[in-house]
């Protein structure tokens, strides 16, 4: 048993130490030892040596399943092991995990504002980013705002900014040089899916107005309109100004869809076309925690960013001061 700190003089117990736990729920969260490794500034080996030994300790056995990493086992120790853990880091003793899928690599979240660690889960989508903060796995999740958890007495969410949506290509795009530009010319072209039922809040809003991505090979498409270019150089994405910043700082782990893991053009521009619909962020966090000075204090870095942001961008709006 190790004490990582005291509340109200009682000493804060844990049954296994961080890096052993940083581990274990740094595979489950990312997917990927590599990222561990980058994040929590461990060496792959020992990540790989950290999560056998941390599941042993609780008698549980990490295993992918249809490609993904699950514990296996009665994890009611673990359960109350990380709440252990989560307390320390909110109390300053490890870095705070933000979930990040969608702005990753944006001027949003890059550099990570300062005491957190900033990822994207694999795989994406709104039940994944909800299960690992029921289970304290992450401490706080930057979702597309049409996708608050409004209904969960157990999170809370802030709701920090919208914007309008926009349609992206590369800065070759055919697209940019047709004029009148319309929604029905961009459809001849192929679209950037998005997982369906991943974000099923963003995914009713776009199919409201006639904007949720078409079939891949949707019969509008005529590939004579891109002659000489990939399917890839002319794909339309969706996204917004956060998105295009993305795009300025390409990462290995990027994502500027605002409902998918999926990466732009690395000189995506919008097209000039107002599609008369607005998306948003909002930071969700257990609502036990939401008055913490470590989630507060993350609110108000997030702000001070995005009011930077609207400085080029006046099109965006806060929705807090």
């Amino acid at each position: 048993m190790q004490a990582l700190s005291r509340i109200f003089g009682e000493p804060l117990h844990s049954l296994v130490g961080l890096d052993l736990l940083n581990s274990l729920d740094g595979l489950i969260w990312l997917q990927s030892g590599r990222q561990v490794g980058d994040r929590f500034r461990q060496h792959q080996t020992t990540v790989s040596r950290n999560q056998k030994k941390c599941a042993q300790a609780f008698g549980l056995v990490l295993q992918k399943q249809a490609g993904y990493w699950h514990l296996s086992g009665d994890t009611n120790l673990l359960a109350m092991e990380r709440e252990v853990h989560q307390t320390a880091r909110l109390m300053g003793q490890g870095a705070l995990r933000l979930e990040a899928n969608g702005w990753l690599g944006s001027e949003f979240c890059d550099p990570p504002p300062d005491a957190w660690i900033v990822g994207a889960c694999k795989p994406i989508g709104v039940e994944r980013s909800l299960a690992l903060l029921h289970a304290r796995i992450i401490d706080a999740w930057l979702c597309p705002l049409a996708d608050e958890p409004s209904h969960d007495p157990a999170l809370a969410a802030v709701p920090l900014c919208e914007m309008p949506l926009q349609l992206l290509v590369g800065n070759n795009h055919p697209l940019l040089q047709h004029r009148p530009l319309s929604l029905d010319a961009i459809r001849g072209y192929p679209w950037q899916r998005l997982p369906r039922g991943a974000y099923p809040g963003t995914q009713a809003l776009l199919q409201t107005k006639g904007l949720w991505p078409p079939g891949r090979r949707s019969q509008s498409v005529d590939e004579t309109l891109w002659d000489g270019l990939s399917e890839a150089e002319v794909t339309v994405q969706m996204g917004s100004v956060l998105s295009t910043l993305s795009a300025a700082k390409p990462s290995a782990t990027s994502s500027a869809s605002i409902a998918a893991d999926l990466a732009p053009s690395p000189a995506a521009v919008a097209l000039p076309l107002d599609l008369e619909t607005d998306i948003g962020v909002a930071l969700v966090m257990r609502a036990e925690h939401a008055d913490q000075p470590a989630i507060q204090a993350l609110i108000a870095a997030l702000l001070k960013r995005l009011q930077q942001i609207q400085t080029v961008h006046p099109e965006l709006k806060l929705l807090r001061d």
